[in-house]
């Protein structure tokens, strides 16, 4: 299997574990993993964790190439603490220079600002596929000129190809913030179809974001949409899941870690929260943008309100497990308020209770429910939710041992599987050939 991944340690974020855990997990499934990514010192991370790369197994080659960014003259001119990332969520989105930026981003880097790796990418693979004899491609977005690269390679070589849609592409909550023209829009539309229409398998992270893409396909070709969601790796937890329940009340902590930016109408969450009649301290991990942040700032509640910045891996993990209560919540939009994001998955494995903003029949409340971790409300049940963190703090925070079904290891089997059949199915229509 070549796997075509921007993003591969030392990056960090939520974006690169996905598939260096399906890379820890393939080989014990049977499936070798070669990896093409970008090289380490022309890449535009937004986010740097050299712990992952302890996590890369000796046996997965790693394959690195240049790449011209355009990311790159950006931080230049602008500084590299104002390259957007995150859903925006770490830039001022009124400020002219933003405005700027997001115009030339939507309208002259399309599908994304990493398309000048593609030519860089295509030649190394093919060396790969020649080199190695692959039997499979993957590739992995965002970026989604990654899936450009793969529709090229599978024009030439006629593999079989997965491609894995982390994020939607035209859909993602930020989208209208590209501020793309109409021809910008029409154009990356036709790339996001061709590569939908073009590849043999189109993973989706949860049952939402596939219903989505299937209303982009015909027919006879939505049933090539599989889901295998995000997980967490139980390794990363050591035995702290064991069920426990605190000795006695105290103040309650509440975590939450990642992406939060204005799309997620965070302040009536916030808001819930001043209410609460006992102790308690909220731990933000990730970037925080200013307005949120000014927000938290003015709570005059004499909670602990503590912003930590981007953590590395293991310290969120920590953090995480160090919580009694762990707060998710979703982009308010309509394309994604019904999804999930790939922090709730390492929440379930950390066997905390989870307070879910999002609504009930969303995938995130569903999946919730199924590994019987935590509650979901809207965010108008001000009531519902004090009475939850009420009875929490009042009764202890029991850890919970955590589902089977979202750990990596499983999730790679799932994989493991699906990459077999295309292999056979494409071996066996050569021989009819």
């Amino acid at each position: 299997m070549l796997l075509i991944s921007y993003y591969w340690p030392p990056a960090g974020g939520a974006g690169v574990q996905r598939w260096l855990k399906m890379c820890k997990y393939l080989p014990e499934n049977g499936v070798e993993c070669t990896v093409l990514t970008v090289a380490t010192e022309v890449a535009t991370y937004p986010l740097i964790d050299t712990a992952f790369e302890d996590e890369v197994r000796e046996d997965v080659e790693v394959v690195r190439t240049h790449s011209r960014e355009a990311l790159a003259w950006y931080a230049r001119l602008f500084g590299k603490k104002n390259v957007p990332h995150g859903g925006f969520a770490n830039v001022d989105t009124g400020s002219t220079q933003s405005k700027i930026s997001r115009w030339i981003r939507g309208n002259f880097f399309i599908p994304d600002a990493r398309r000048g790796w593609s030519r860089f990418a295509i030649k190394a693979a093919r060396d790969i596929i020649s080199r190695k004899g692959i039997e499979l491609l993957v590739s992995t977005g965002p970026p989604h000129s990654s899936h450009l690269i793969a529709l090229e390679l599978k024009a030439s070589h006629q593999l079989p190809w997965i491609a894995d849609f982390r994020d939607p592409w035209t859909d993602i909550y930020y989208y209208g913030q590209l501020l793309h023209s109409a021809p910008a829009r029409r154009l990356d539309a036709r790339l996001e179809q061709q590569v939908m229409l073009g590849c043999d398998r189109l993973i989706a992270v949860c049952p939402s974001n596939a219903r989505l893409y299937s209303k982009k396909l015909p027919a006879h070709a939505s049933d090539k949409i599989s889901i295998i969601t995000n997980g967490y790796d139980p390794d990363d937890f050591g035995s702290t899941t064991k069920a426990s329940k605190a000795p006695e009340p105290k103040a309650l902590k509440i975590a939450y870690t990642g992406t939060i930016a204005g799309t997620y109408r965070a302040e009536p969450i916030f808001r819930i929260l001043e209410k609460l009649p006992f102790p308690w301290e909220l731990h933000m991990a990730g970037k925080v943008p200013d307005d949120i942040a000014a927000l938290l700032r003015q709570m005059h509640t004499g909670a602990k309100v503590q912003m930590h910045g981007y953590l590395p891996h293991n310290e969120s993990i920590a953090l995480l497990q160090s919580s009694d209560v762990l707060l998710h919540i979703l982009p308010d939009t309509e394309a994604n308020r019904m999804g999930t994001t790939g922090k709730l998955f390492e929440y379930i494995g950390a066997g905390k209770p989870i307070l879910n903003f999002g609504p009930k029949e969303g995938d995130a409340a569903i999946f919730i429910a199924e590994a019987g971790a935590g509650q979901s409300f809207s965010r108008e049940d001000e009531s519902g939710v004090l009475n939850y963190l009420q009875k929490l703090h009042k009764e202890g925070s029991p850890n919970r041992e955590p589902s089977e079904q979202f750990s990596r290891s499983h999730l790679a089997a799932r994989l493991a599987k699906l990459a077999h059949e295309l292999v056979k199915s494409s071996s066996a229509q050569d021989g009819e050939g």
